[in-house]
């Protein structure tokens, strides 16, 4: 294993739930997060006062410029007047209508998580949101404020002018925790982990993006053990040449479109600060989409809305086989790829 252990740290959703809970029961204690998939996660509090308090963001030692933002949540009973770009959540006997305040950005593009005139606080996190408050007890029709005081200063060091979200940052995450990948650390333990299949006798492996590509690839290849089923974030070529390395004669690939068509370009690493889309490229691909704008777009899942879904289709044809050359190319002889194309909602596509 590597001889130093990189820290987690967790992501903005965690912090605006944290922060949510901390303003519900009125204390500044840390707070014990139940976390999307399964597990718990206790993150300090900075402050709190009345209805409002704050979660200072902790990425560990994760590159992320989102580190050291102060996450306020403000709670307030919910009487009316939803705005735009509110977002509704609703359990048995709680209902939020979550707002994002200063330093949130909104979304102005389709294609993304959120639709265009809403905060760009993701369904992931608000789902979060509503499960923590109601096991803090929260009940009845609740207004909750989410403001990133640094937030639109921030914002312009991440994607999100880019993807059309302006205004400041996103609250997002899936899993709830950050775990450092940005590093040679982790490029060495997906090596670690492919030796350790090959050494136990395994001649198959998965690797994957992440926790929606996880849990698709374990249901749909179920012959795989949990420990052949490995994520590697945005470390492709570290982790197809690995498994050649290793002497497997599998690899199962699960990604999502945007990774796929990043594969296609040959991009070694998918990390979204190195490998930004151009989806100019489509045409090196054989696709031809006329009148499309595709200058413009910045993501297939913008691409997919603008163009639907049986278009988008033919689109995904043409890129398939040009990604999965370039990772069996990767491979080499020895190291056949399978190349599993997933939806968001973990639907095989091919």
């Amino acid at each position: 294993m590597p001889q130093t252990e990189l820290r987690n740290g967790f992501t903005t959703g965690s912090a605006m739930c944290a922060a949510a809970v901390a303003a519900w029961r009125g204390s500044a204690e840390p707070v014990e997060l139940e976390l999307p998939g399964g597990g718990r996660l206790a993150i300090p509090v900075a402050w709190q006062k009345g209805h409002c308090a704050a979660v200072v963001k902790d990425g560990g030692d994760d590159p992320d410029v989102t580190s050291g933002c102060e996450i306020v949540v403000r709670l307030d009973p919910f009487d009316g007047g939803v705005q735009e770009s509110d977002h509704q959540e609703e359990g048995e006997d709680l209902l939020l209508v979550v707002r994002g305040g200063e330093g949130v950005g909104v979304a102005t593009r389709p294609g993304l998580a959120i639709a265009p005139g809403k905060s760009a606080i993701n369904p992931v996190p608000r789902r979060m949101l509503l499960r923590n408050l109601a096991m803090a007890g929260a009940q009845g029709r609740l207004l909750v404020t989410v403001s990133v005081p640094k937030g639109r200063e921030v914002a312009g060091r991440t994607l999100n002018p880019t993807l059309g979200i302006v205004g400041g940052i996103s609250i997002i995450g899936t899993s709830g925790i950050v775990r450092p990948y940005s590093n040679e650390a982790y490029a060495a333990t997906i090596a670690l982990q492919l030796r350790s299949v090959a050494a136990s006798g395994g001649r198959q492996a998965a690797v994957t993006t992440g926790t929606r590509s996880a849990a698709a690839v374990a249901r749909d290849f179920p012959h795989l053990p949990p420990e052949a089923i490995i994520g590697i974030a945005d470390f492709i070529q570290v982790a197809v040449r690995a498994a050649a390395t290793a002497g497997l004669q599998t690899l199962i690939v699960a990604c999502m479109p945007g990774k796929l068509f990043k594969y296609a370009c040959g991009e070694t690493n998918t990390h979204a600060h190195r490998s930004r889309m151009s989806l100019v490229r489509l045409g090196e691909m054989g696709v031809e989409l006329p009148g499309v704008p595709l200058a413009k777009m910045d993501t297939m899942g913008e691409l997919a809305s603008a163009i639907g879904s049986a278009e988008y289709a033919k689109v995904l044809d043409l890129v398939y086989p040009v990604a999965r050359r370039v990772l069996q190319e990767w491979a080499g002889g020895s190291l056949n790829i399978v190349l599993a194309l997933y939806d968001e909602t973990g639907r095989r596509l091919k």
